[in-house]
């Protein structure tokens, strides 16, 4: 089962309370079903939840009773179920029912929660969180791209519209916009999944970052001690320790001895500690002695 089909799975277990909220759910699932649009009378899809919904719901707010139809799918098992108006009268009584009311339906935010559940039912997907923060909506055209992104802009989301070939779908990427649609929805236990997937890929995020920070910085001090251990060795090479300056023989033959240590570490192991500024004050003459 799909993460997707999970998700409708809970949504459609919730039943608005109000008129108007039942109004606006059924604005939705009817819209974006295609199922008020000219010469589409039914609606197909793998989950008998969804297409209970939708009978449900056109006969509690539209009082048609619809018919749902097992299929069994071609070749691998299992069973489609398609919603479909009985005929065209009833097709017109259902229309009827939203006929210049599309604007008032969604004044009241509790409303637009309702008419998002709605829309998610039947044309949404989400991807899984782990993999991705991704949503779609396949509204199947433009009219539909637009009314649903101004109600998401309404609630503060922007939505990306998206034609491909004669389709049109709206998506939303981001962890955080996703959640609040969920939220607005009434999708609590795809919420807890998502914030829960968010937390752990925030931490190893943070981690990776300091990683290769701290990776970055061992291989800076890596270069520059190999240059200086370069520039020490030269110097010995000529005349021995005894042809380096004395202020400069014990920052070198502690470098030389100890190529892994940062600035502060040289600076705390030497006789009397010094600041790192110093230290690389030291390292930089001794390799300006090398240099000449």
């Amino acid at each position: 089962m799909s993460y997707s089909t999970v998700v409708k799975s809970e949504l459609c277990r919730i039943r608005p309370e109000s008129d108007c909220c039942r109004l606006a759910e059924a604005y939705g699932l009817l819209l974006y079903s295609r199922l008020l649009s000219e010469g589409h009378d039914s609606y197909a899809t793998e989950t008998k939840g969804i297409a209970d919904l939708i009978g449900e719901t056109m006969a509690s707010v539209c009082g048609v009773y619809a018919d749902v139809i097992t299929l069994a799918k071609a070749g691998s098992g299992g069973s489609r179920y398609m919603v479909k108006i009985p005929n065209s009268e009833q097709k017109k009584m259902i229309c009827a029912r939203f006929a210049g009311t599309s604007g008032g339906i969604l004044d009241k935010e509790c409303c637009v929660a309702s008419f998002l559940r709605g829309v998610f039912i039947v044309c949404g997907t989400v991807a899984e969180p782990s993999r991705d923060y991704h949503m779609e909506f396949l509204t199947g055209s433009e009219r539909r791209s637009d009314i649903l992104s101004d109600t998401l802009g309404r609630a503060g989301i922007k939505g990306h519209k998206l034609q491909r070939g004669d389709r049109w779908l709206l998506y939303i990427k981001g962890a955080d916009d996703i959640i609040s649609i969920m939220k607005k929805m009434g999708a609590k236990y795809a919420v807890q999944s998502i914030e829960q997937t968010k937390t752990v890929r925030d931490v190893r995020n943070k981690v990776n970052r300091q990683f290769n920070c701290d990776q970055a910085n061992i291989d800076r001090t890596l270069s520059a001690s190999e240059q200086q251990c370069a520039a020490i060795r030269k110097l010995i090479r000529k005349s021995g320790y005894a042809g380096i300056p004395p202020e400069l023989r014990e920052i070198a033959r502690l470098r030389l001895e100890n190529p892994e240590m940062t600035l502060r570490d040289l600076s705390e192991n030497l006789s009397q500690p010094i600041t790192r500024s110093g230290v690389n004050h030291r390292l930089k003459k001794l390799m300006e002695l090398a240099e000449e």
